[in-house]
């Protein structure tokens, strides 16, 4: 499942929600089957949805004020909203369009990363970097190393076969032993 965003506040008394959307296009919603709501706590990313989480269908999709506003099918009034204040909405991968070459983080999760052939390591996760650079976090796997790297994703320093579970990378020299004195 892919997170779409979280349901900011309850508006007005139809049961409706503000949603703070993640995705690009919040009204592409509208048609999408299988969307499931969950506390924010629970991370559908690579699990199943079980309770709390709960399958939902959208009655209806408007803008207010610039935001993306939704009620649910099952949830008829302000009463039985308030309790979803904050929890997350996901949708089902198969939902999603990606531009040709674009991959989803979670696709990274465990696939070997290689320099000049050699095995460095495994990633652990991607985490969104404060200059706009996804971060590959990477459990070091070199001899006599310890520890996670993180290395910004720049397009030109990495090969993806995401098929094959293989990552290779051409860092500048260095980059792996910048923050060495911290295993």
């Amino acid at each position: 499942m892919l997170l779409a965003g979280h349901l900011a506040k309850v508006q007005g008394l139809k049961g409706e929600f503000l949603f703070h959307s993640v995705m690009d296009e919040p009204g592409r919603l509208e048609g999408i089957q299988g969307l499931v709501l969950a506390p924010p706590h629970l991370n559908l990313e690579s699990a199943e949805a079980a309770p709390p989480a709960r399958t939902v269908a959208l009655r209806s999709f408007r803008w207010h004020q610039d935001r993306p506003c939704l009620a649910f099918k099952d949830i008829p009034d302000r009463t039985a909203a308030e309790p979803l204040k904050g929890w997350a909405l996901w949708m089902p991968e198969t939902a999603a369009e990606l531009p040709e070459g674009e991959t989803f983080r979670h696709q990274w999760i465990g696939c070997e990363v290689f320099i000049a052939g050699r095995k460095v390591g495994e990633v652990l996760r991607l985490d969104p970097g404060p200059a706009g650079y996804d971060m590959v976090v990477m459990r070091d796997l070199r001899p006599g190393r310890t520890g996670q790297r993180d290395i910004p994703y720049i397009k030109a320093w990495w090969t993806l076969d995401l098929p094959n579970r293989r990552l290779d990378l051409d860092p500048p020299e260095g980059l792996l032993d910048v923050n060495q004195a911290g295993d």
